[in-house]
């Protein structure tokens, strides 16, 4: 499909799928490129879940909830099909971070049993590993921080973890781990593999075959806020151990998969509703075709941005998916930057080194843009970021 080309010559697909995105969302006066924090909803998003709420005040929370049901397995099998997983192995939970929780505490692994980590991977999960009573072990990653999948193998034919955590795409650049080549090293080892997809899923096809995943709704599917996932494959949902398993097994009578154990009673059910919208605008528009042109958007805005001065580039313009990171030079305050932008319309994030305390080693500014970013954008947000640079006047 056509495409467009920006101002240093790359071709970004597609330019009709970035006009049909946007057209289902509001305008902005501003520049939003911080999807990797929180996307922009649809307007059919926002009006599903104001629907469902209706309907609970209506006729009651469970009974607005048992409603849907067909329509929140239509969910569960779309996220599923995302991430590699049968419908019947995802479950719905709050967050990322409260899908690890749940996960970790019904996983069977006794305290003080060894786990292997990416030395880049996401900060929150080592810690959450760590609470739980494991011990993290870090795996090595190149400077970019991409694990080490010859050096993963050499050490399983030493030793064996509990499990290998990854977090299959880094949220402070554009990374993506070797995922596939990860999971085919651990199984003749028969060594689980947990994957966070918070920033991969939408951004990235993902490979089937790991032990568990989860992730949140709200970043590149544009789901609302307060709704994640997790999924959890045989035979490993057979050997789950719920923290209140009599308690469980009498809120989910006949249910056909354990793992559905592990979703929160008191939920956010409409915004569920609402991620079901989502993943059906998602897949109307077309997964592939998405994440071609979110590839394309972040190569030409890694190139855009290359030589503003007071920065340097994280990442090659070559690097995959739509996060653009950015390395301040001495004199150049990201903080500051971002607040400046912000005056401006602009919407990013700073990545401070608590994201991989264990490889990162100062803040970088980040942008994360959507479909709907065209070559116009760069172009502007180069000049902004230039002028936001420098001395205030």
């Amino acid at each position: 499909m056509p495409g467009e080309t920006s101002a240093q010559g790359l071709e970004i697909p597609d330019a009709a799928l970035g006009r049909a995105w946007a057209a289902r969302r509001p305008r902005t006066t501003g520049l939003h490129v911080d999807t990797a924090a929180c996307g922009r909803t649809s307007r059919a998003v926002r009006a599903r879940i104001a629907r469902h709420q209706a309907a609970e005040a209506r006729r009651g929370g469970y009974v607005a909830e048992a409603d849907i049901a067909e329509e929140l397995s239509e969910a569960r099998d779309r996220l599923g099909a995302l991430l590699g997983f049968a419908a019947d192995d995802v479950a719905f939970t709050e967050s990322a971070s409260t899908a690890l929780a749940q996960l970790l505490a019904a996983w069977p692994v006794e305290a003080g049993a060894v786990v292997w980590a990416p030395r880049s991977d996401w900060g929150p999960s080592l810690a959450a590993l760590a609470d739980r009573g494991l011990r993290v072990e870090l795996l090595e990653v190149d400077s970019r921080g991409v694990l080490d999948v010859d050096a993963l193998r050499a050490r399983l034919r030493r030793e064996r973890p509990a499990l290998v955590h990854v977090t299959a795409a880094l949220s402070h650049r554009a990374v993506l781990q070797p995922v596939a080549e990860c999971v085919a090293a651990c199984a003749p080892y028969e060594v689980p593999v947990v994957l966070d997809t918070a920033q991969a899923l939408g951004q990235f096809p993902l490979p089937a075959g790991a032990a568990a995943a989860y992730g949140t709704g709200r970043k590149f599917l544009c789901g609302p806020r307060g709704v994640g996932y997790l999924a959890v494959a045989d035979p490993w949902q057979a050997k789950l151990v719920p923290r209140a398993p009599a308690l469980a097994a009498r809120a989910w009578p006949g249910e056909p998969r354990p793992v559905r154990r592990l979703e929160s009673r008191e939920a956010f059910v409409a915004g569920r509703a609402g991620l079901a919208v989502a993943l059906r605008e998602f897949h109307e528009l077309g997964p592939e075709r998405i994440m071609h042109r979110l590839d394309g958007v972040g190569r030409a805005m890694r190139a855009a941005l290359a030589d503003v001065a007071g920065w340097s580039a994280g990442d090659p313009a070559s690097a995959p998916g739509a996060i653009v990171a950015l390395r301040p030079d001495e004199h150049v305050d990201p903080v500051e930057v971002r607040a400046r932008l912000l005056r401006h319309g602009v919407v990013c994030s700073v990545a401070g080194p608590e994201r991989a305390p264990q490889h990162m080693t100062g803040p970088l500014l980040r942008f994360s843009p959507h479909v709907d970013v065209h070559s116009g954008d760069l172009v502007r947000l180069a000049g902004l970021l230039a002028r936001c640079s420098g001395p205030v006047r």
